[in-house]
């Protein structure tokens, strides 16, 4: 995560996440197939907007952006979480590496095959079969709200919306799908303080 400078000159900067430091701003993540990540803090009013495709998962981006928010006085328990609407599990190939990279983010293990099989032994595993060598399918909306969970985050706190990107054509543009880089949507999320 890159922190923007209020004085920076781009207007719109180059990253897969945002976050407020004052209550009453709004701050907003595009995505085609991508999970779109909100959070915001009922007591303090900030809010954060983050784009978790797999890299983004991989790379712990929502612990990463709680713990910015945490440092600049939010609490696990005054959190509020909205997953968006993304490619779902059951659509979403990925290569064995990539599903042991994601897996990597809540599993502590060198060993891809390991990583792997620890995933699919999970409850609600975020993993799939599919019938190709080598291909598994990957819920990373599953991965993130794993992420949540070892944080300390209640399924009460989380929102996620049941909605697939690439299945629903008539609601949502999928990259996937389409094969084109060329429409996105937005989620917006503002907060302001609760007396």
């Amino acid at each position: 995560m890159r922190e923007i400078a209020e004085d920076e000159e781009s207007a719109f900067a180059s990253a897969d996440g945002l976050i407020t430091e004052a209550p009453l701003q709004a701050v907003w993540v595009a995505s085609a197939d991508c999970t779109p990540v909100l959070i915001g803090d009922v007591r303090t009013g900030q809010v954060a907007a983050l784009h978790a495709g797999w890299r983004g998962t991989a790379a712990k981006i929502v612990p990463q952006a709680i713990a910015r928010l945490q440092a600049q006085g939010s609490r696990l328990e005054d959190l509020r979480v909205a997953l968006g609407p993304a490619i779902a599990g059951e659509v979403y190939q990925v290569s064995v590496e990539v599903a042991a990279e994601i897996g990597a983010s809540i599993i502590s293990h060198n060993d891809t095959q390991k990583i792997v099989q620890v995933l699919h032994e999970l409850p609600n595993s975020p993993l799939l079969a599919d019938p190709e060598p080598g291909k598994v399918r990957v819920d990373v909306r599953r991965v993130n709200t794993l992420q949540l969970e070892n944080l300390g985050i209640s399924a009460e706190q989380v929102a996620i919306a049941p909605y697939c990107t690439y299945q629903t054509p008539e609601h949502f543009f999928s990259y996937r799908r389409e094969q084109q880089k060329k429409v996105q949507w937005s989620g917006i999320v503002s907060g302001k303080l609760i007396n």
